[in-house]
């Protein structure tokens, strides 16, 4: 899967694999009540994205490289 990237889900830690060009935005959601952790909204997943372990920044490396 050469265009997907591998991203970690906050529920299970199962692999969760996206297409970059489908990312439509990316927040964190801070350590307060719940594990620190990112939202990966795609133009395919209509209830506010994909939640996952990995940093914007490390999100950001995976993509440019």
């Amino acid at each position: 899967m050469k265009n997907f990237i591998k991203l970690t889900s906050i529920h299970d830690q199962s692999p969760v694999f996206i297409d970059p060009l489908l990312i439509g935005h990316l927040y964190e959601i801070p350590s307060v009540d719940v594990v620190r952790h990112t939202v990966v909204g795609t133009t395919t997943h209509n209830n506010g994205g994909f939640k996952v372990l990995e940093s914007i920044d490390k999100i950001l490396l995976l993509i440019n490289n």
